[in-house]
């Protein structure tokens, strides 16, 4: 008779088991990446638009990004919706098109704005 470990070969106990990996997805503005970043997109940008994108990340550090997409700088805070960021819906689909494919399960949400969601992973 065993004390510690799981009562069965091959059984784990609650916490024991593999360890899950939590991704969120966020948007991010690609002239806040870096001072360069931010010059190109100024200098390349029309009318006062940005170019944004979606990221998957996990414990901060980013490990899958989308497609560029323009958006309208806006005034004061305020979340960019579709027919003011064209693109911005397809760019979110090949996200997570590519979350799922790598075996990532969207688990519910994770902030306010609609495409602020988290996924899992076994490992």
């Amino acid at each position: 008779m065993t004390t510690s470990g799981s009562s069965r070969p091959g059984q784990s106990l609650p916490g024991e088991g593999p360890s899950e990996e939590k991704l969120t997805i966020a948007l991010e503005e690609i002239g806040s990446t870096s001072w360069w970043a931010r010059i190109l997109t100024t200098l390349g940008s029309q009318y006062g638009s940005m170019q944004l994108r979606f990221v998957g990340q996990v414990d901060g550090k980013t490990r899958y990004k989308s497609s560029t997409f323009p958006a309208a700088r806006p005034v004061g805070p305020m979340a960019p919706e579709e027919r003011w960021a064209p693109g911005m819906a397809a760019a979110l689909a090949e996200l997570q098109q590519d979350l799922t494919r790598d075996g990532w399960v969207r688990v519910g949400k994770a902030g306010a704005e609609p495409w602020v969601t988290a996924w899992v992973k076994g490992s």
